[in-house]
């Protein structure tokens, strides 16, 4: 399968789930869990970030948007009811809940969940367990360093 990240091109390869998730917690875990956010496609990943920022034009240089690779066999979809509050912001209990159940359970090295940036269905983000057993197999292929069109909210004047 394919993933995408965008972060700091310093931490491309650092799969260790130390970052903010892990500070903070994020939608779909609770602070103090090791863990990865991917995207399933480029534009959720750039959409995702957009969800942080005025403008792509505020992307921090370092910035990159990273391609990778794993099994196919190794990425769980995710089967039943979403919680009726499962896009709210601030993240909610329940899907921190959700997720952190997941994390624990081992059960596979990702879990393909509905992304809120688009409607239902139309993307996905990934949760990545850095703690499995199989997540060392993930590879980054390519790395991109322009991630948005210079005329990307060109209009907005920022």
């Amino acid at each position: 399968m394919q993933l995408y990240r965008i972060c700091p091109e310093a931490f491309l390869e650092n799969y260790s789930g130390e970052g903010a998730s892990f500070r903070s917690g994020g939608r779909w875990n609770q602070p103090g869990q090791r863990v990865l956010y991917f995207a399933s496609s480029a534009a959720v990943a750039m959409l995702e970030v957009a969800n942080y920022l005025p403008s792509p034009r505020f992307v921090p240089k370092s910035y990159r948007l990273g391609q990778y690779q794993l099994p196919d066999a190794l990425v769980s979809r995710f089967q039943g009811a979403m919680p009726a509050d499962w896009d709210s912001f601030p993240y909610p209990v329940s899907t921190q809940q959700l997720g952190s159940d997941w994390l624990h359970s081992q059960q596979n090295v990702l879990l393909e969940l509905p992304s809120v940036t688009v409607p239902p269905g139309l993307g996905s983000i990934l949760l990545f367990n850095p703690s499995h057993p199989d997540a060392a197999q993930l590879r980054l292929q390519q790395v991109f360093h322009d991630i948005y069109n210079p005329r990307l909210f060109a209009g907005m004047g920022i």
